[in-house]
C-alpha cells in the first residue's frame, strides 16, 4: 500500500475502492446516487404529509365550533366504552370513526359523529346496563322511543340540541350531540337486503306517522301496514336459518341499511386503536375492515366529498 500507482483498485471482500478521486466519485455517484433519489422523494413525500395535514387543520381547529362538538362526543364515547368495558362487553369502533383513527389519530377533521358496532346478544345486553348507569347529564335513545325512527341507538347529551336535515318529522324531545350504537349480526347480503326491504322501510314510514300529510304519505303508511308484519315474520325466519348455517358475513341488523359486508375472520378476535389519545376497540384487522369499506382509505377525499351531518349546534345551561 505504501507506494500504490495512481487508479489502482483492491477488492476487500464485497468492498471496491480506489485512490483515484475521478474514479471515487464516479463510484460515489453510482452507488449512493439511487439512494438520495429516494431520500429526497420520501422527505419531499413526508413534508407534502405534513403541509397536507397542516392545511386541514382549518376545519376543526382548537376552540372551534367543530372541535367543541368532537370533544363532546368523544366524552360521550368514553362514558359508554367504559361502562362496556366494565362489564366485558365486546365492541369496536366503525365506519368514520375507525378510519379517522387509522387515517389521522382521531377525528376525521371535517367529521361531526361517533359509530361503535356490536353483536346483537351484546348490543342488547348493554342497552340494558345503560338504562341503569348512565349518568344524569345523557340519554339512552333507542328504537322504541316514540317518533325516533331509526333501527340502532343513540347516547345523546342532554345540554345541546343539534339540528340535521329531517327534524321536521323527528317528532321526539332529546335531540342532543350523539353517538351512534349500531347492532351487528351474522347474515347474508341478499337476504338482508330483501328484509331491509320489507322491515326497515316499513318501520321508519311507521314511525314517521302523519299519514294525512300528504297522498305519497298515506301510500306508503298504508302500504307499510301490510309490509311490517310480513317482515318481523321474514326476521324470525332469517335468524332461525343464520342460526344452523353460521355465515361468516358481519351486517347491521335487519333494517339497517348502508352496511358493508365484513368478514368475520378480520372481525375476530378484537384488537385496539387509538382515537384522540385513547385506546379503544377495533376489528382484529384494521386495514382489512377499512379496506373492504373504503378501498384506499389513506387517500385524503377530494374537497366536495369532505361533508359534514348537522346543521347547527345550541348548548343548554353552559
Amino acid at each position: 500500500m505504501k507506494n500504490k500507482p495512481k487508479g489502482c483498485v483492491r477488492k476487500i471482500e464485497h468492498i471496491t475502492w480506489t485512490t483515484d478521486s475521478q474514479q471515487l466519485q464516479l463510484i460515489n455517484k453510482k452507488l449512493i446516487g439511487d439512494y438520495h433519489t429516494q431520500l429526497n422523494s420520501y422527505i419531499c413525500h413526508v413534508f407534502h404529509i405534513y403541509i397536507m395535514e397542516e392545511d386541514l387543520r382549518r376545519y376543526n381547529p382548537e376552540g372551534s365550533e367543530l372541535r367543541n362538538l368532537q370533544l363532546k362526543m368523544l366524552d360521550i364515547l368514553e362514558t359508554v366504552t367504559s361502562i362496556a368495558d366494565k362489564h366485558n362487553i365486546p365492541y369496536w369502533l366503525s365506519g368514520g370513526t375507525l378510519l379517522g383513527a387509522a387515517r389521522h389519530g382521531g377525528f376525521i377533521p371535517w367529521d361531526d359523529d361517533i359509530d361503535i358496532e356490536l353483536l346483537l346478544p351484546d348490543y342488547k345486553k348493554l342497552l340494558k346496563i345503560l338504562r341503569n348507569e348512565l349518568p344524569a347529564d345523557l340519554y339512552l335513545q333507542t328504537p322504541k322511543d316514540k317518533g325516533y325512527r331509526l333501527l340502532f341507538s343513540k347516547v345523546r347529551d342532554r345540554n345541546s340540541v343539534v339540528c340535521e336535515e329531517d327534524d321536521a318529522f323527528d317528532d321526539y324531545t332529546e335531540k342532543g350531540i350523539y353517538i351512534d350504537i349500531f347492532p351487528e349480526e351474522r347474515s347474508y347480503k341478499p337476504l338482508k337486503n330483501i328484509i331491509d326491504f320489507f322491515y326497515g322501510r316499513s318501520f321508519r314510514r311507521l314511525k314517521r306517522g302523519k299519514p294525512f300529510h300528504s297522498l305519497t304519505y298515506f301510500y306508503e303508511y298504508t302500504l307499510s301496514l301490510v309490509l311490517y308484519p310480513i317482515g318481523i315474520i321474514l326476521i324470525g325466519l332469517a335468524r332461525g336459518l343464520c342460526a344452523i348455517t353460521r355465515p361468516d358475513n358481519i351486517l347491521h341488523s335487519y333494517g339497517i341499511g348502508n352496511t358493508t359486508n365484513h368478514h368475520a375472520s378480520y372481525m375476530f378476535p378484537l384488537s385496539s386503536i387509538v382515537f384522540e389519545g385513547k385506546t379503544f376497540s377495533s376489528p382484529g384487522n384494521t386495514h382489512a375492515y377499512l379496506t373492504k369499506q373504503y378501498g384506499n382509505y389513506m387517500q385524503i377525499p377530494p374537497e366536495d366529498k369532505r361533508a359534514t351531518h348537522l346543521l347547527k349546534v345550541s348548548y343548554i345551561n353552559r
